[in-house]
């Protein structure tokens, strides 16, 4: 598949290039997720509403401390995030009840879950309770959260080689 790149400007002249994109294969959740053990701390009960309303669009009319009322908007988030695809970027936030924190629905008892702290190592290319430290659990969610994936900077260091070779 080729697209065309166009707007791009240099020295006051635009130019335009076929190019085409590198397919990449990725790690979907279900290969990364823990199969037993898993501490029924993570699970979320039954009472789902307030997943359901921080997850789900929203269409609010507010004001901003003067009589002018503006809409505030905001796309719905999977929920449950799906097994088949890889992991959206983690926040520091993950694990706490928030919009961004991936809840998956558990592929053994059908239960809707957090992540566990070791699967969020997994996600970002860490060995296995890397973060097991005997740091709080939170402060756990919040190093994979701030963590860059190990994989992909790997990747763009050794493409910033072979492009600093060539300017040589």
């Amino acid at each position: 598949m080729d697209f065309k790149n166009s707007g791009v400007m240099k020295n006051g002249r635009i130019y335009t290039e076929n190019v085409t994109p590198i397919e990449v294969s990725f790690t979907p959740l279900n290969k990364i997720i823990q199969k037993d053990g898993i501490d029924k701390k993570y699970y979320l009960g039954n009472n789902l509403d307030k997943w359901n309303y921080l997850k789900g669009a929203k269409d609010i009319l507010r004001k901003a401390g003067t009589p002018q009322e503006y809409h505030f908007r905001e796309g719905a988030i999977a929920f449950p995030d799906s097994l088949e695809k890889p992991a959206r970027t983690m926040l520091t936030s993950e694990g706490s009840l928030n919009r961004s924190t991936h809840v998956i629905e558990d592929p053994k008892n059908k239960c809707y879950r957090l992540l566990t702290p070791l699967e969020t190592e997994r996600i970002n290319g860490f060995p296995d309770n890397w973060t097991d430290t005997g740091m709080p659990q939170n402060f756990r969610y919040f190093c994979m959260g701030n963590a860059l994936v190990v994989g992909l900077i790997e990747k763009m260091g050794i493409r910033l080689n072979e492009i600093f070779k060539k300017e040589v």
